[in-house]
């Protein structure tokens, strides 16, 4: 009987118990501040949400991105626009202010690109929007759903699947490759 209590001990001496220890502590660290990151989406300079703008207060997309149907690129919102609604919505909640101390010192925020697609793809919002009359959700996504947008690289086949499927030019040269 005293021999295995003496096992025992042995096997549930300070080399199991610190090896124990470790291992809760790594998966309460994974689980403190890489679990809850994942897949959410970049953080920007100034936080901004989506889900609260598009999806709660039903702001369209083209109001806060206005030259997705006049230019190759839908185009980041000026300041000033923010301040259209936030001259009276929460005018002095911090991030607002933070806003507000940009547009006062002509300082631009440095955004975090979200969505992009490689170089030798000339990509044009215009017959997407204007002509074909897309919802900007086929490519970007339910972002009405989202406070951080994720980032998304287009591939070839997602687009030359929908310009199938839509009966749209897929000649390289003549489309995406001029």
């Amino acid at each position: 009987m005293d021999k295995g209590n003496r096992h025992r001990k042995d096997l549930f001496g300070w080399p199991f118990w610190l090896g124990f220890i470790a291992v809760l502590m790594t998966i309460m660290l994974y689980f403190y501040y890489i679990f809850p990151g994942r897949n959410i989406g970049l953080l920007q300079p100034i936080p901004f949400s989506h889900r609260v703008h598009a999806g709660v207060k039903q702001i369209n997309c083209r109001f806060c991105h206005p030259f997705a149907d006049r230019s190759k690129n839908a185009g980041i919102p000026a300041l000033e626009k923010c301040f259209f609604c936030h001259r009276t919505i929460i005018p002095t909640h911090p991030q607002i202010l933070e806003i507000k101390a940009h547009l006062d010192e002509r300082r631009p925020i440095r955004w975090i690109q979200v969505y992009w697609v490689p170089d030798f793809v000339k990509f044009d919002h215009r017959p997407h929007v204007r002509w074909a009359h897309m919802d900007c959700d086929v490519c970007h996504g339910a972002v009405e759903t989202m406070d951080r947008l994720k980032p998304v690289q287009f591939k070839m086949g997602f687009c030359i699947d929908c310009h199938r499927e839509r009966k749209a030019q897929v000649d390289c040269w003549l489309a995406c490759h001029r």
